[in-house]
């Protein structure tokens, strides 16, 4: 896989880079939807629970919704390419898609963003798809863990990319690949991880999925590269998932980075994924 000589570097800077104030690394955020995705479609943005959100497509709410969480370490709001990704399964769904924006931390440590996206849950009605990437793919899992354990309705299914399952990042399989990793680095993600657990338990299973139980959750497609530090625990992850019952589609690309669906306008890769995923969705 071929990394787009401007991304390397500015992910390189949020998440394997030397410290740095986190307001000046979240110029790379595109809080709201880009002008050139915006124009011809229906966006419509509102508050729930404390969230800013952004309808898209609203009107095909009665074909079903799909909610995105996005990534960012919990420190920073969606990309371009998290809204690109987002429309364009839209479209090829047919579905209405809400972004949700929770709150991040250092400003907001944990619960605060998975109480903001149950809220969110809370409101869908009808057919709904939960999809999320990075850290917004951990936060799925944990608002799933709660929905299952409170006797609450969940999606019909799970989208996640490369979800952050572990925040300790005591996998042994991590380091092994910190080396190939060319987007993560460890002592970056334990910043942005302790700040967004604050005095709470890394292992409680609302931070970290990979310490819950995949029994009774939705069916669920997982993408992940070959050369990212994740790749380990999102194998045991769909490993947990085939002994529990839970039926966990394994989607592993070799030599693949971190997230890669989520840049489909650079990566052929993620455009090969993507009916996959599309279909997924449909319910194929």
């Amino acid at each position: 896989m071929q990394m787009a000589p401007w991304l390397l570097p500015a992910m390189r800077r949020r998440y394997r880079g030397a410290p740095a104030p986190v307001e000046d690394l979240r110029v790379f955020d595109a809080r709201d939807i880009p002008a050139g995705l915006a124009g011809g479609r229906d966006v419509a943005d509102l508050d729930i629970g404390g969230a800013r959100c952004t309808w898209i497509a609203p009107d095909r709410r009665p074909m079903g919704t799909i909610v995105f969480l996005h990534g960012g370490g919990y420190v920073f709001g969606p990309g371009p390419g998290h809204w690109e990704w987002l429309c364009a399964m839209c479209d090829a769904t047919g579905m209405a898609g809400l972004m949700v924006r929770y709150a991040r931390a250092p400003e907001a440590a944990y619960p605060v963003a998975l109480d903001q996206v149950l809220a969110v849950c809370a409101q869908m009605q009808g057919d709904w798809v939960l999809a999320g990437d990075s850290s917004g793919g951990g936060l799925a899992l944990a608002t799933a863990f709660r929905l299952r354990d409170s006797g609450r309705p969940m999606p019909r299914r799970m989208v996640l990319s490369s979800p952050w399952l572990d925040v300790t990042m005591s996998h042994p399989g991590l380091r092994a690949h910190e080396d190939r990793d060319v987007m993560l680095g460890t002592e970056a993600l334990a910043r942005y991880a302790r700040s967004y657990v604050g005095d709470s338990d890394p292992r409680d299973p609302g931070i970290s999925p990979a310490f819950g139980r995949p029994e009774g959750l939705p069916p669920m497609i997982i993408t992940v590269g070959g050369a990212e530090l994740m790749l380990w625990e999102i194998r045991d992850w769909a490993d947990a998932c085939a002994a529990a019952g839970t039926p966990c589609e394994l989607v592993e690309v070799d030599g693949a980075v971190h997230d890669f669906p989520m840049a489909r306008t650079l990566f052929p890769e993620a455009r090969q994924v993507f009916p996959r995923l599309a279909d997924f969705v449909r319910g194929k």
